[in-house]
């Protein structure tokens, strides 16, 4: 089990990924090898998801009347989804039409903003209704 502060750690450490990767994307087409900055980009979510996955989510506090409680989990889908769309951009043949690569890049930078929703739900303050 891990304590609160690892969870500020952790989320710091999100923070500065998703902003990175975000960067990164957006400067993709300027990279001598944008294979590899995808890549790592992909080992650093597929870290911070694995990591998400040890933390004691007792610590967060739920959102009373809320459909679905699990932000921790929103999240880890989130992020999921993002490391899996980056897998797809790496494993995406070269000589694929420039169309279907901005269309890939699309996909990733949408995945991207999604993980930074959830997490920023995450740290939400819980709403009480009157």
């Amino acid at each position: 089990m891990q304590s609160s502060l690892s969870w500020i750690e952790w989320l710091d450490r999100l923070d500065r990924v998703l902003n990175g990767a975000r960067e990164d994307l957006r400067a993709l087409a300027s990279f001598e090898d944008p294979i590899a900055v995808i890549e790592r980009c992909k080992r650093q979510l597929s870290g911070l998801t694995d990591d998400l996955r040890l933390l004691d989510r007792r610590v967060l506090s739920t959102k009373p009347g809320a459909a679905n409680t699990d932000r921790a989990g929103n999240l880890q889908k989130a992020l999921d989804t993002t490391v899996f769309h980056l897998g797809t951009a790496v494993k995406a043949p070269a000589a694929d039409s420039r169309s279907a690569r901005e269309r890939l890049i699309t996909t990733i930078d949408s995945a991207l903003r999604d993980s930074c929703y959830e997490a920023a739900m995450l740290l939400g303050p819980v709403r009480l209704r009157a």
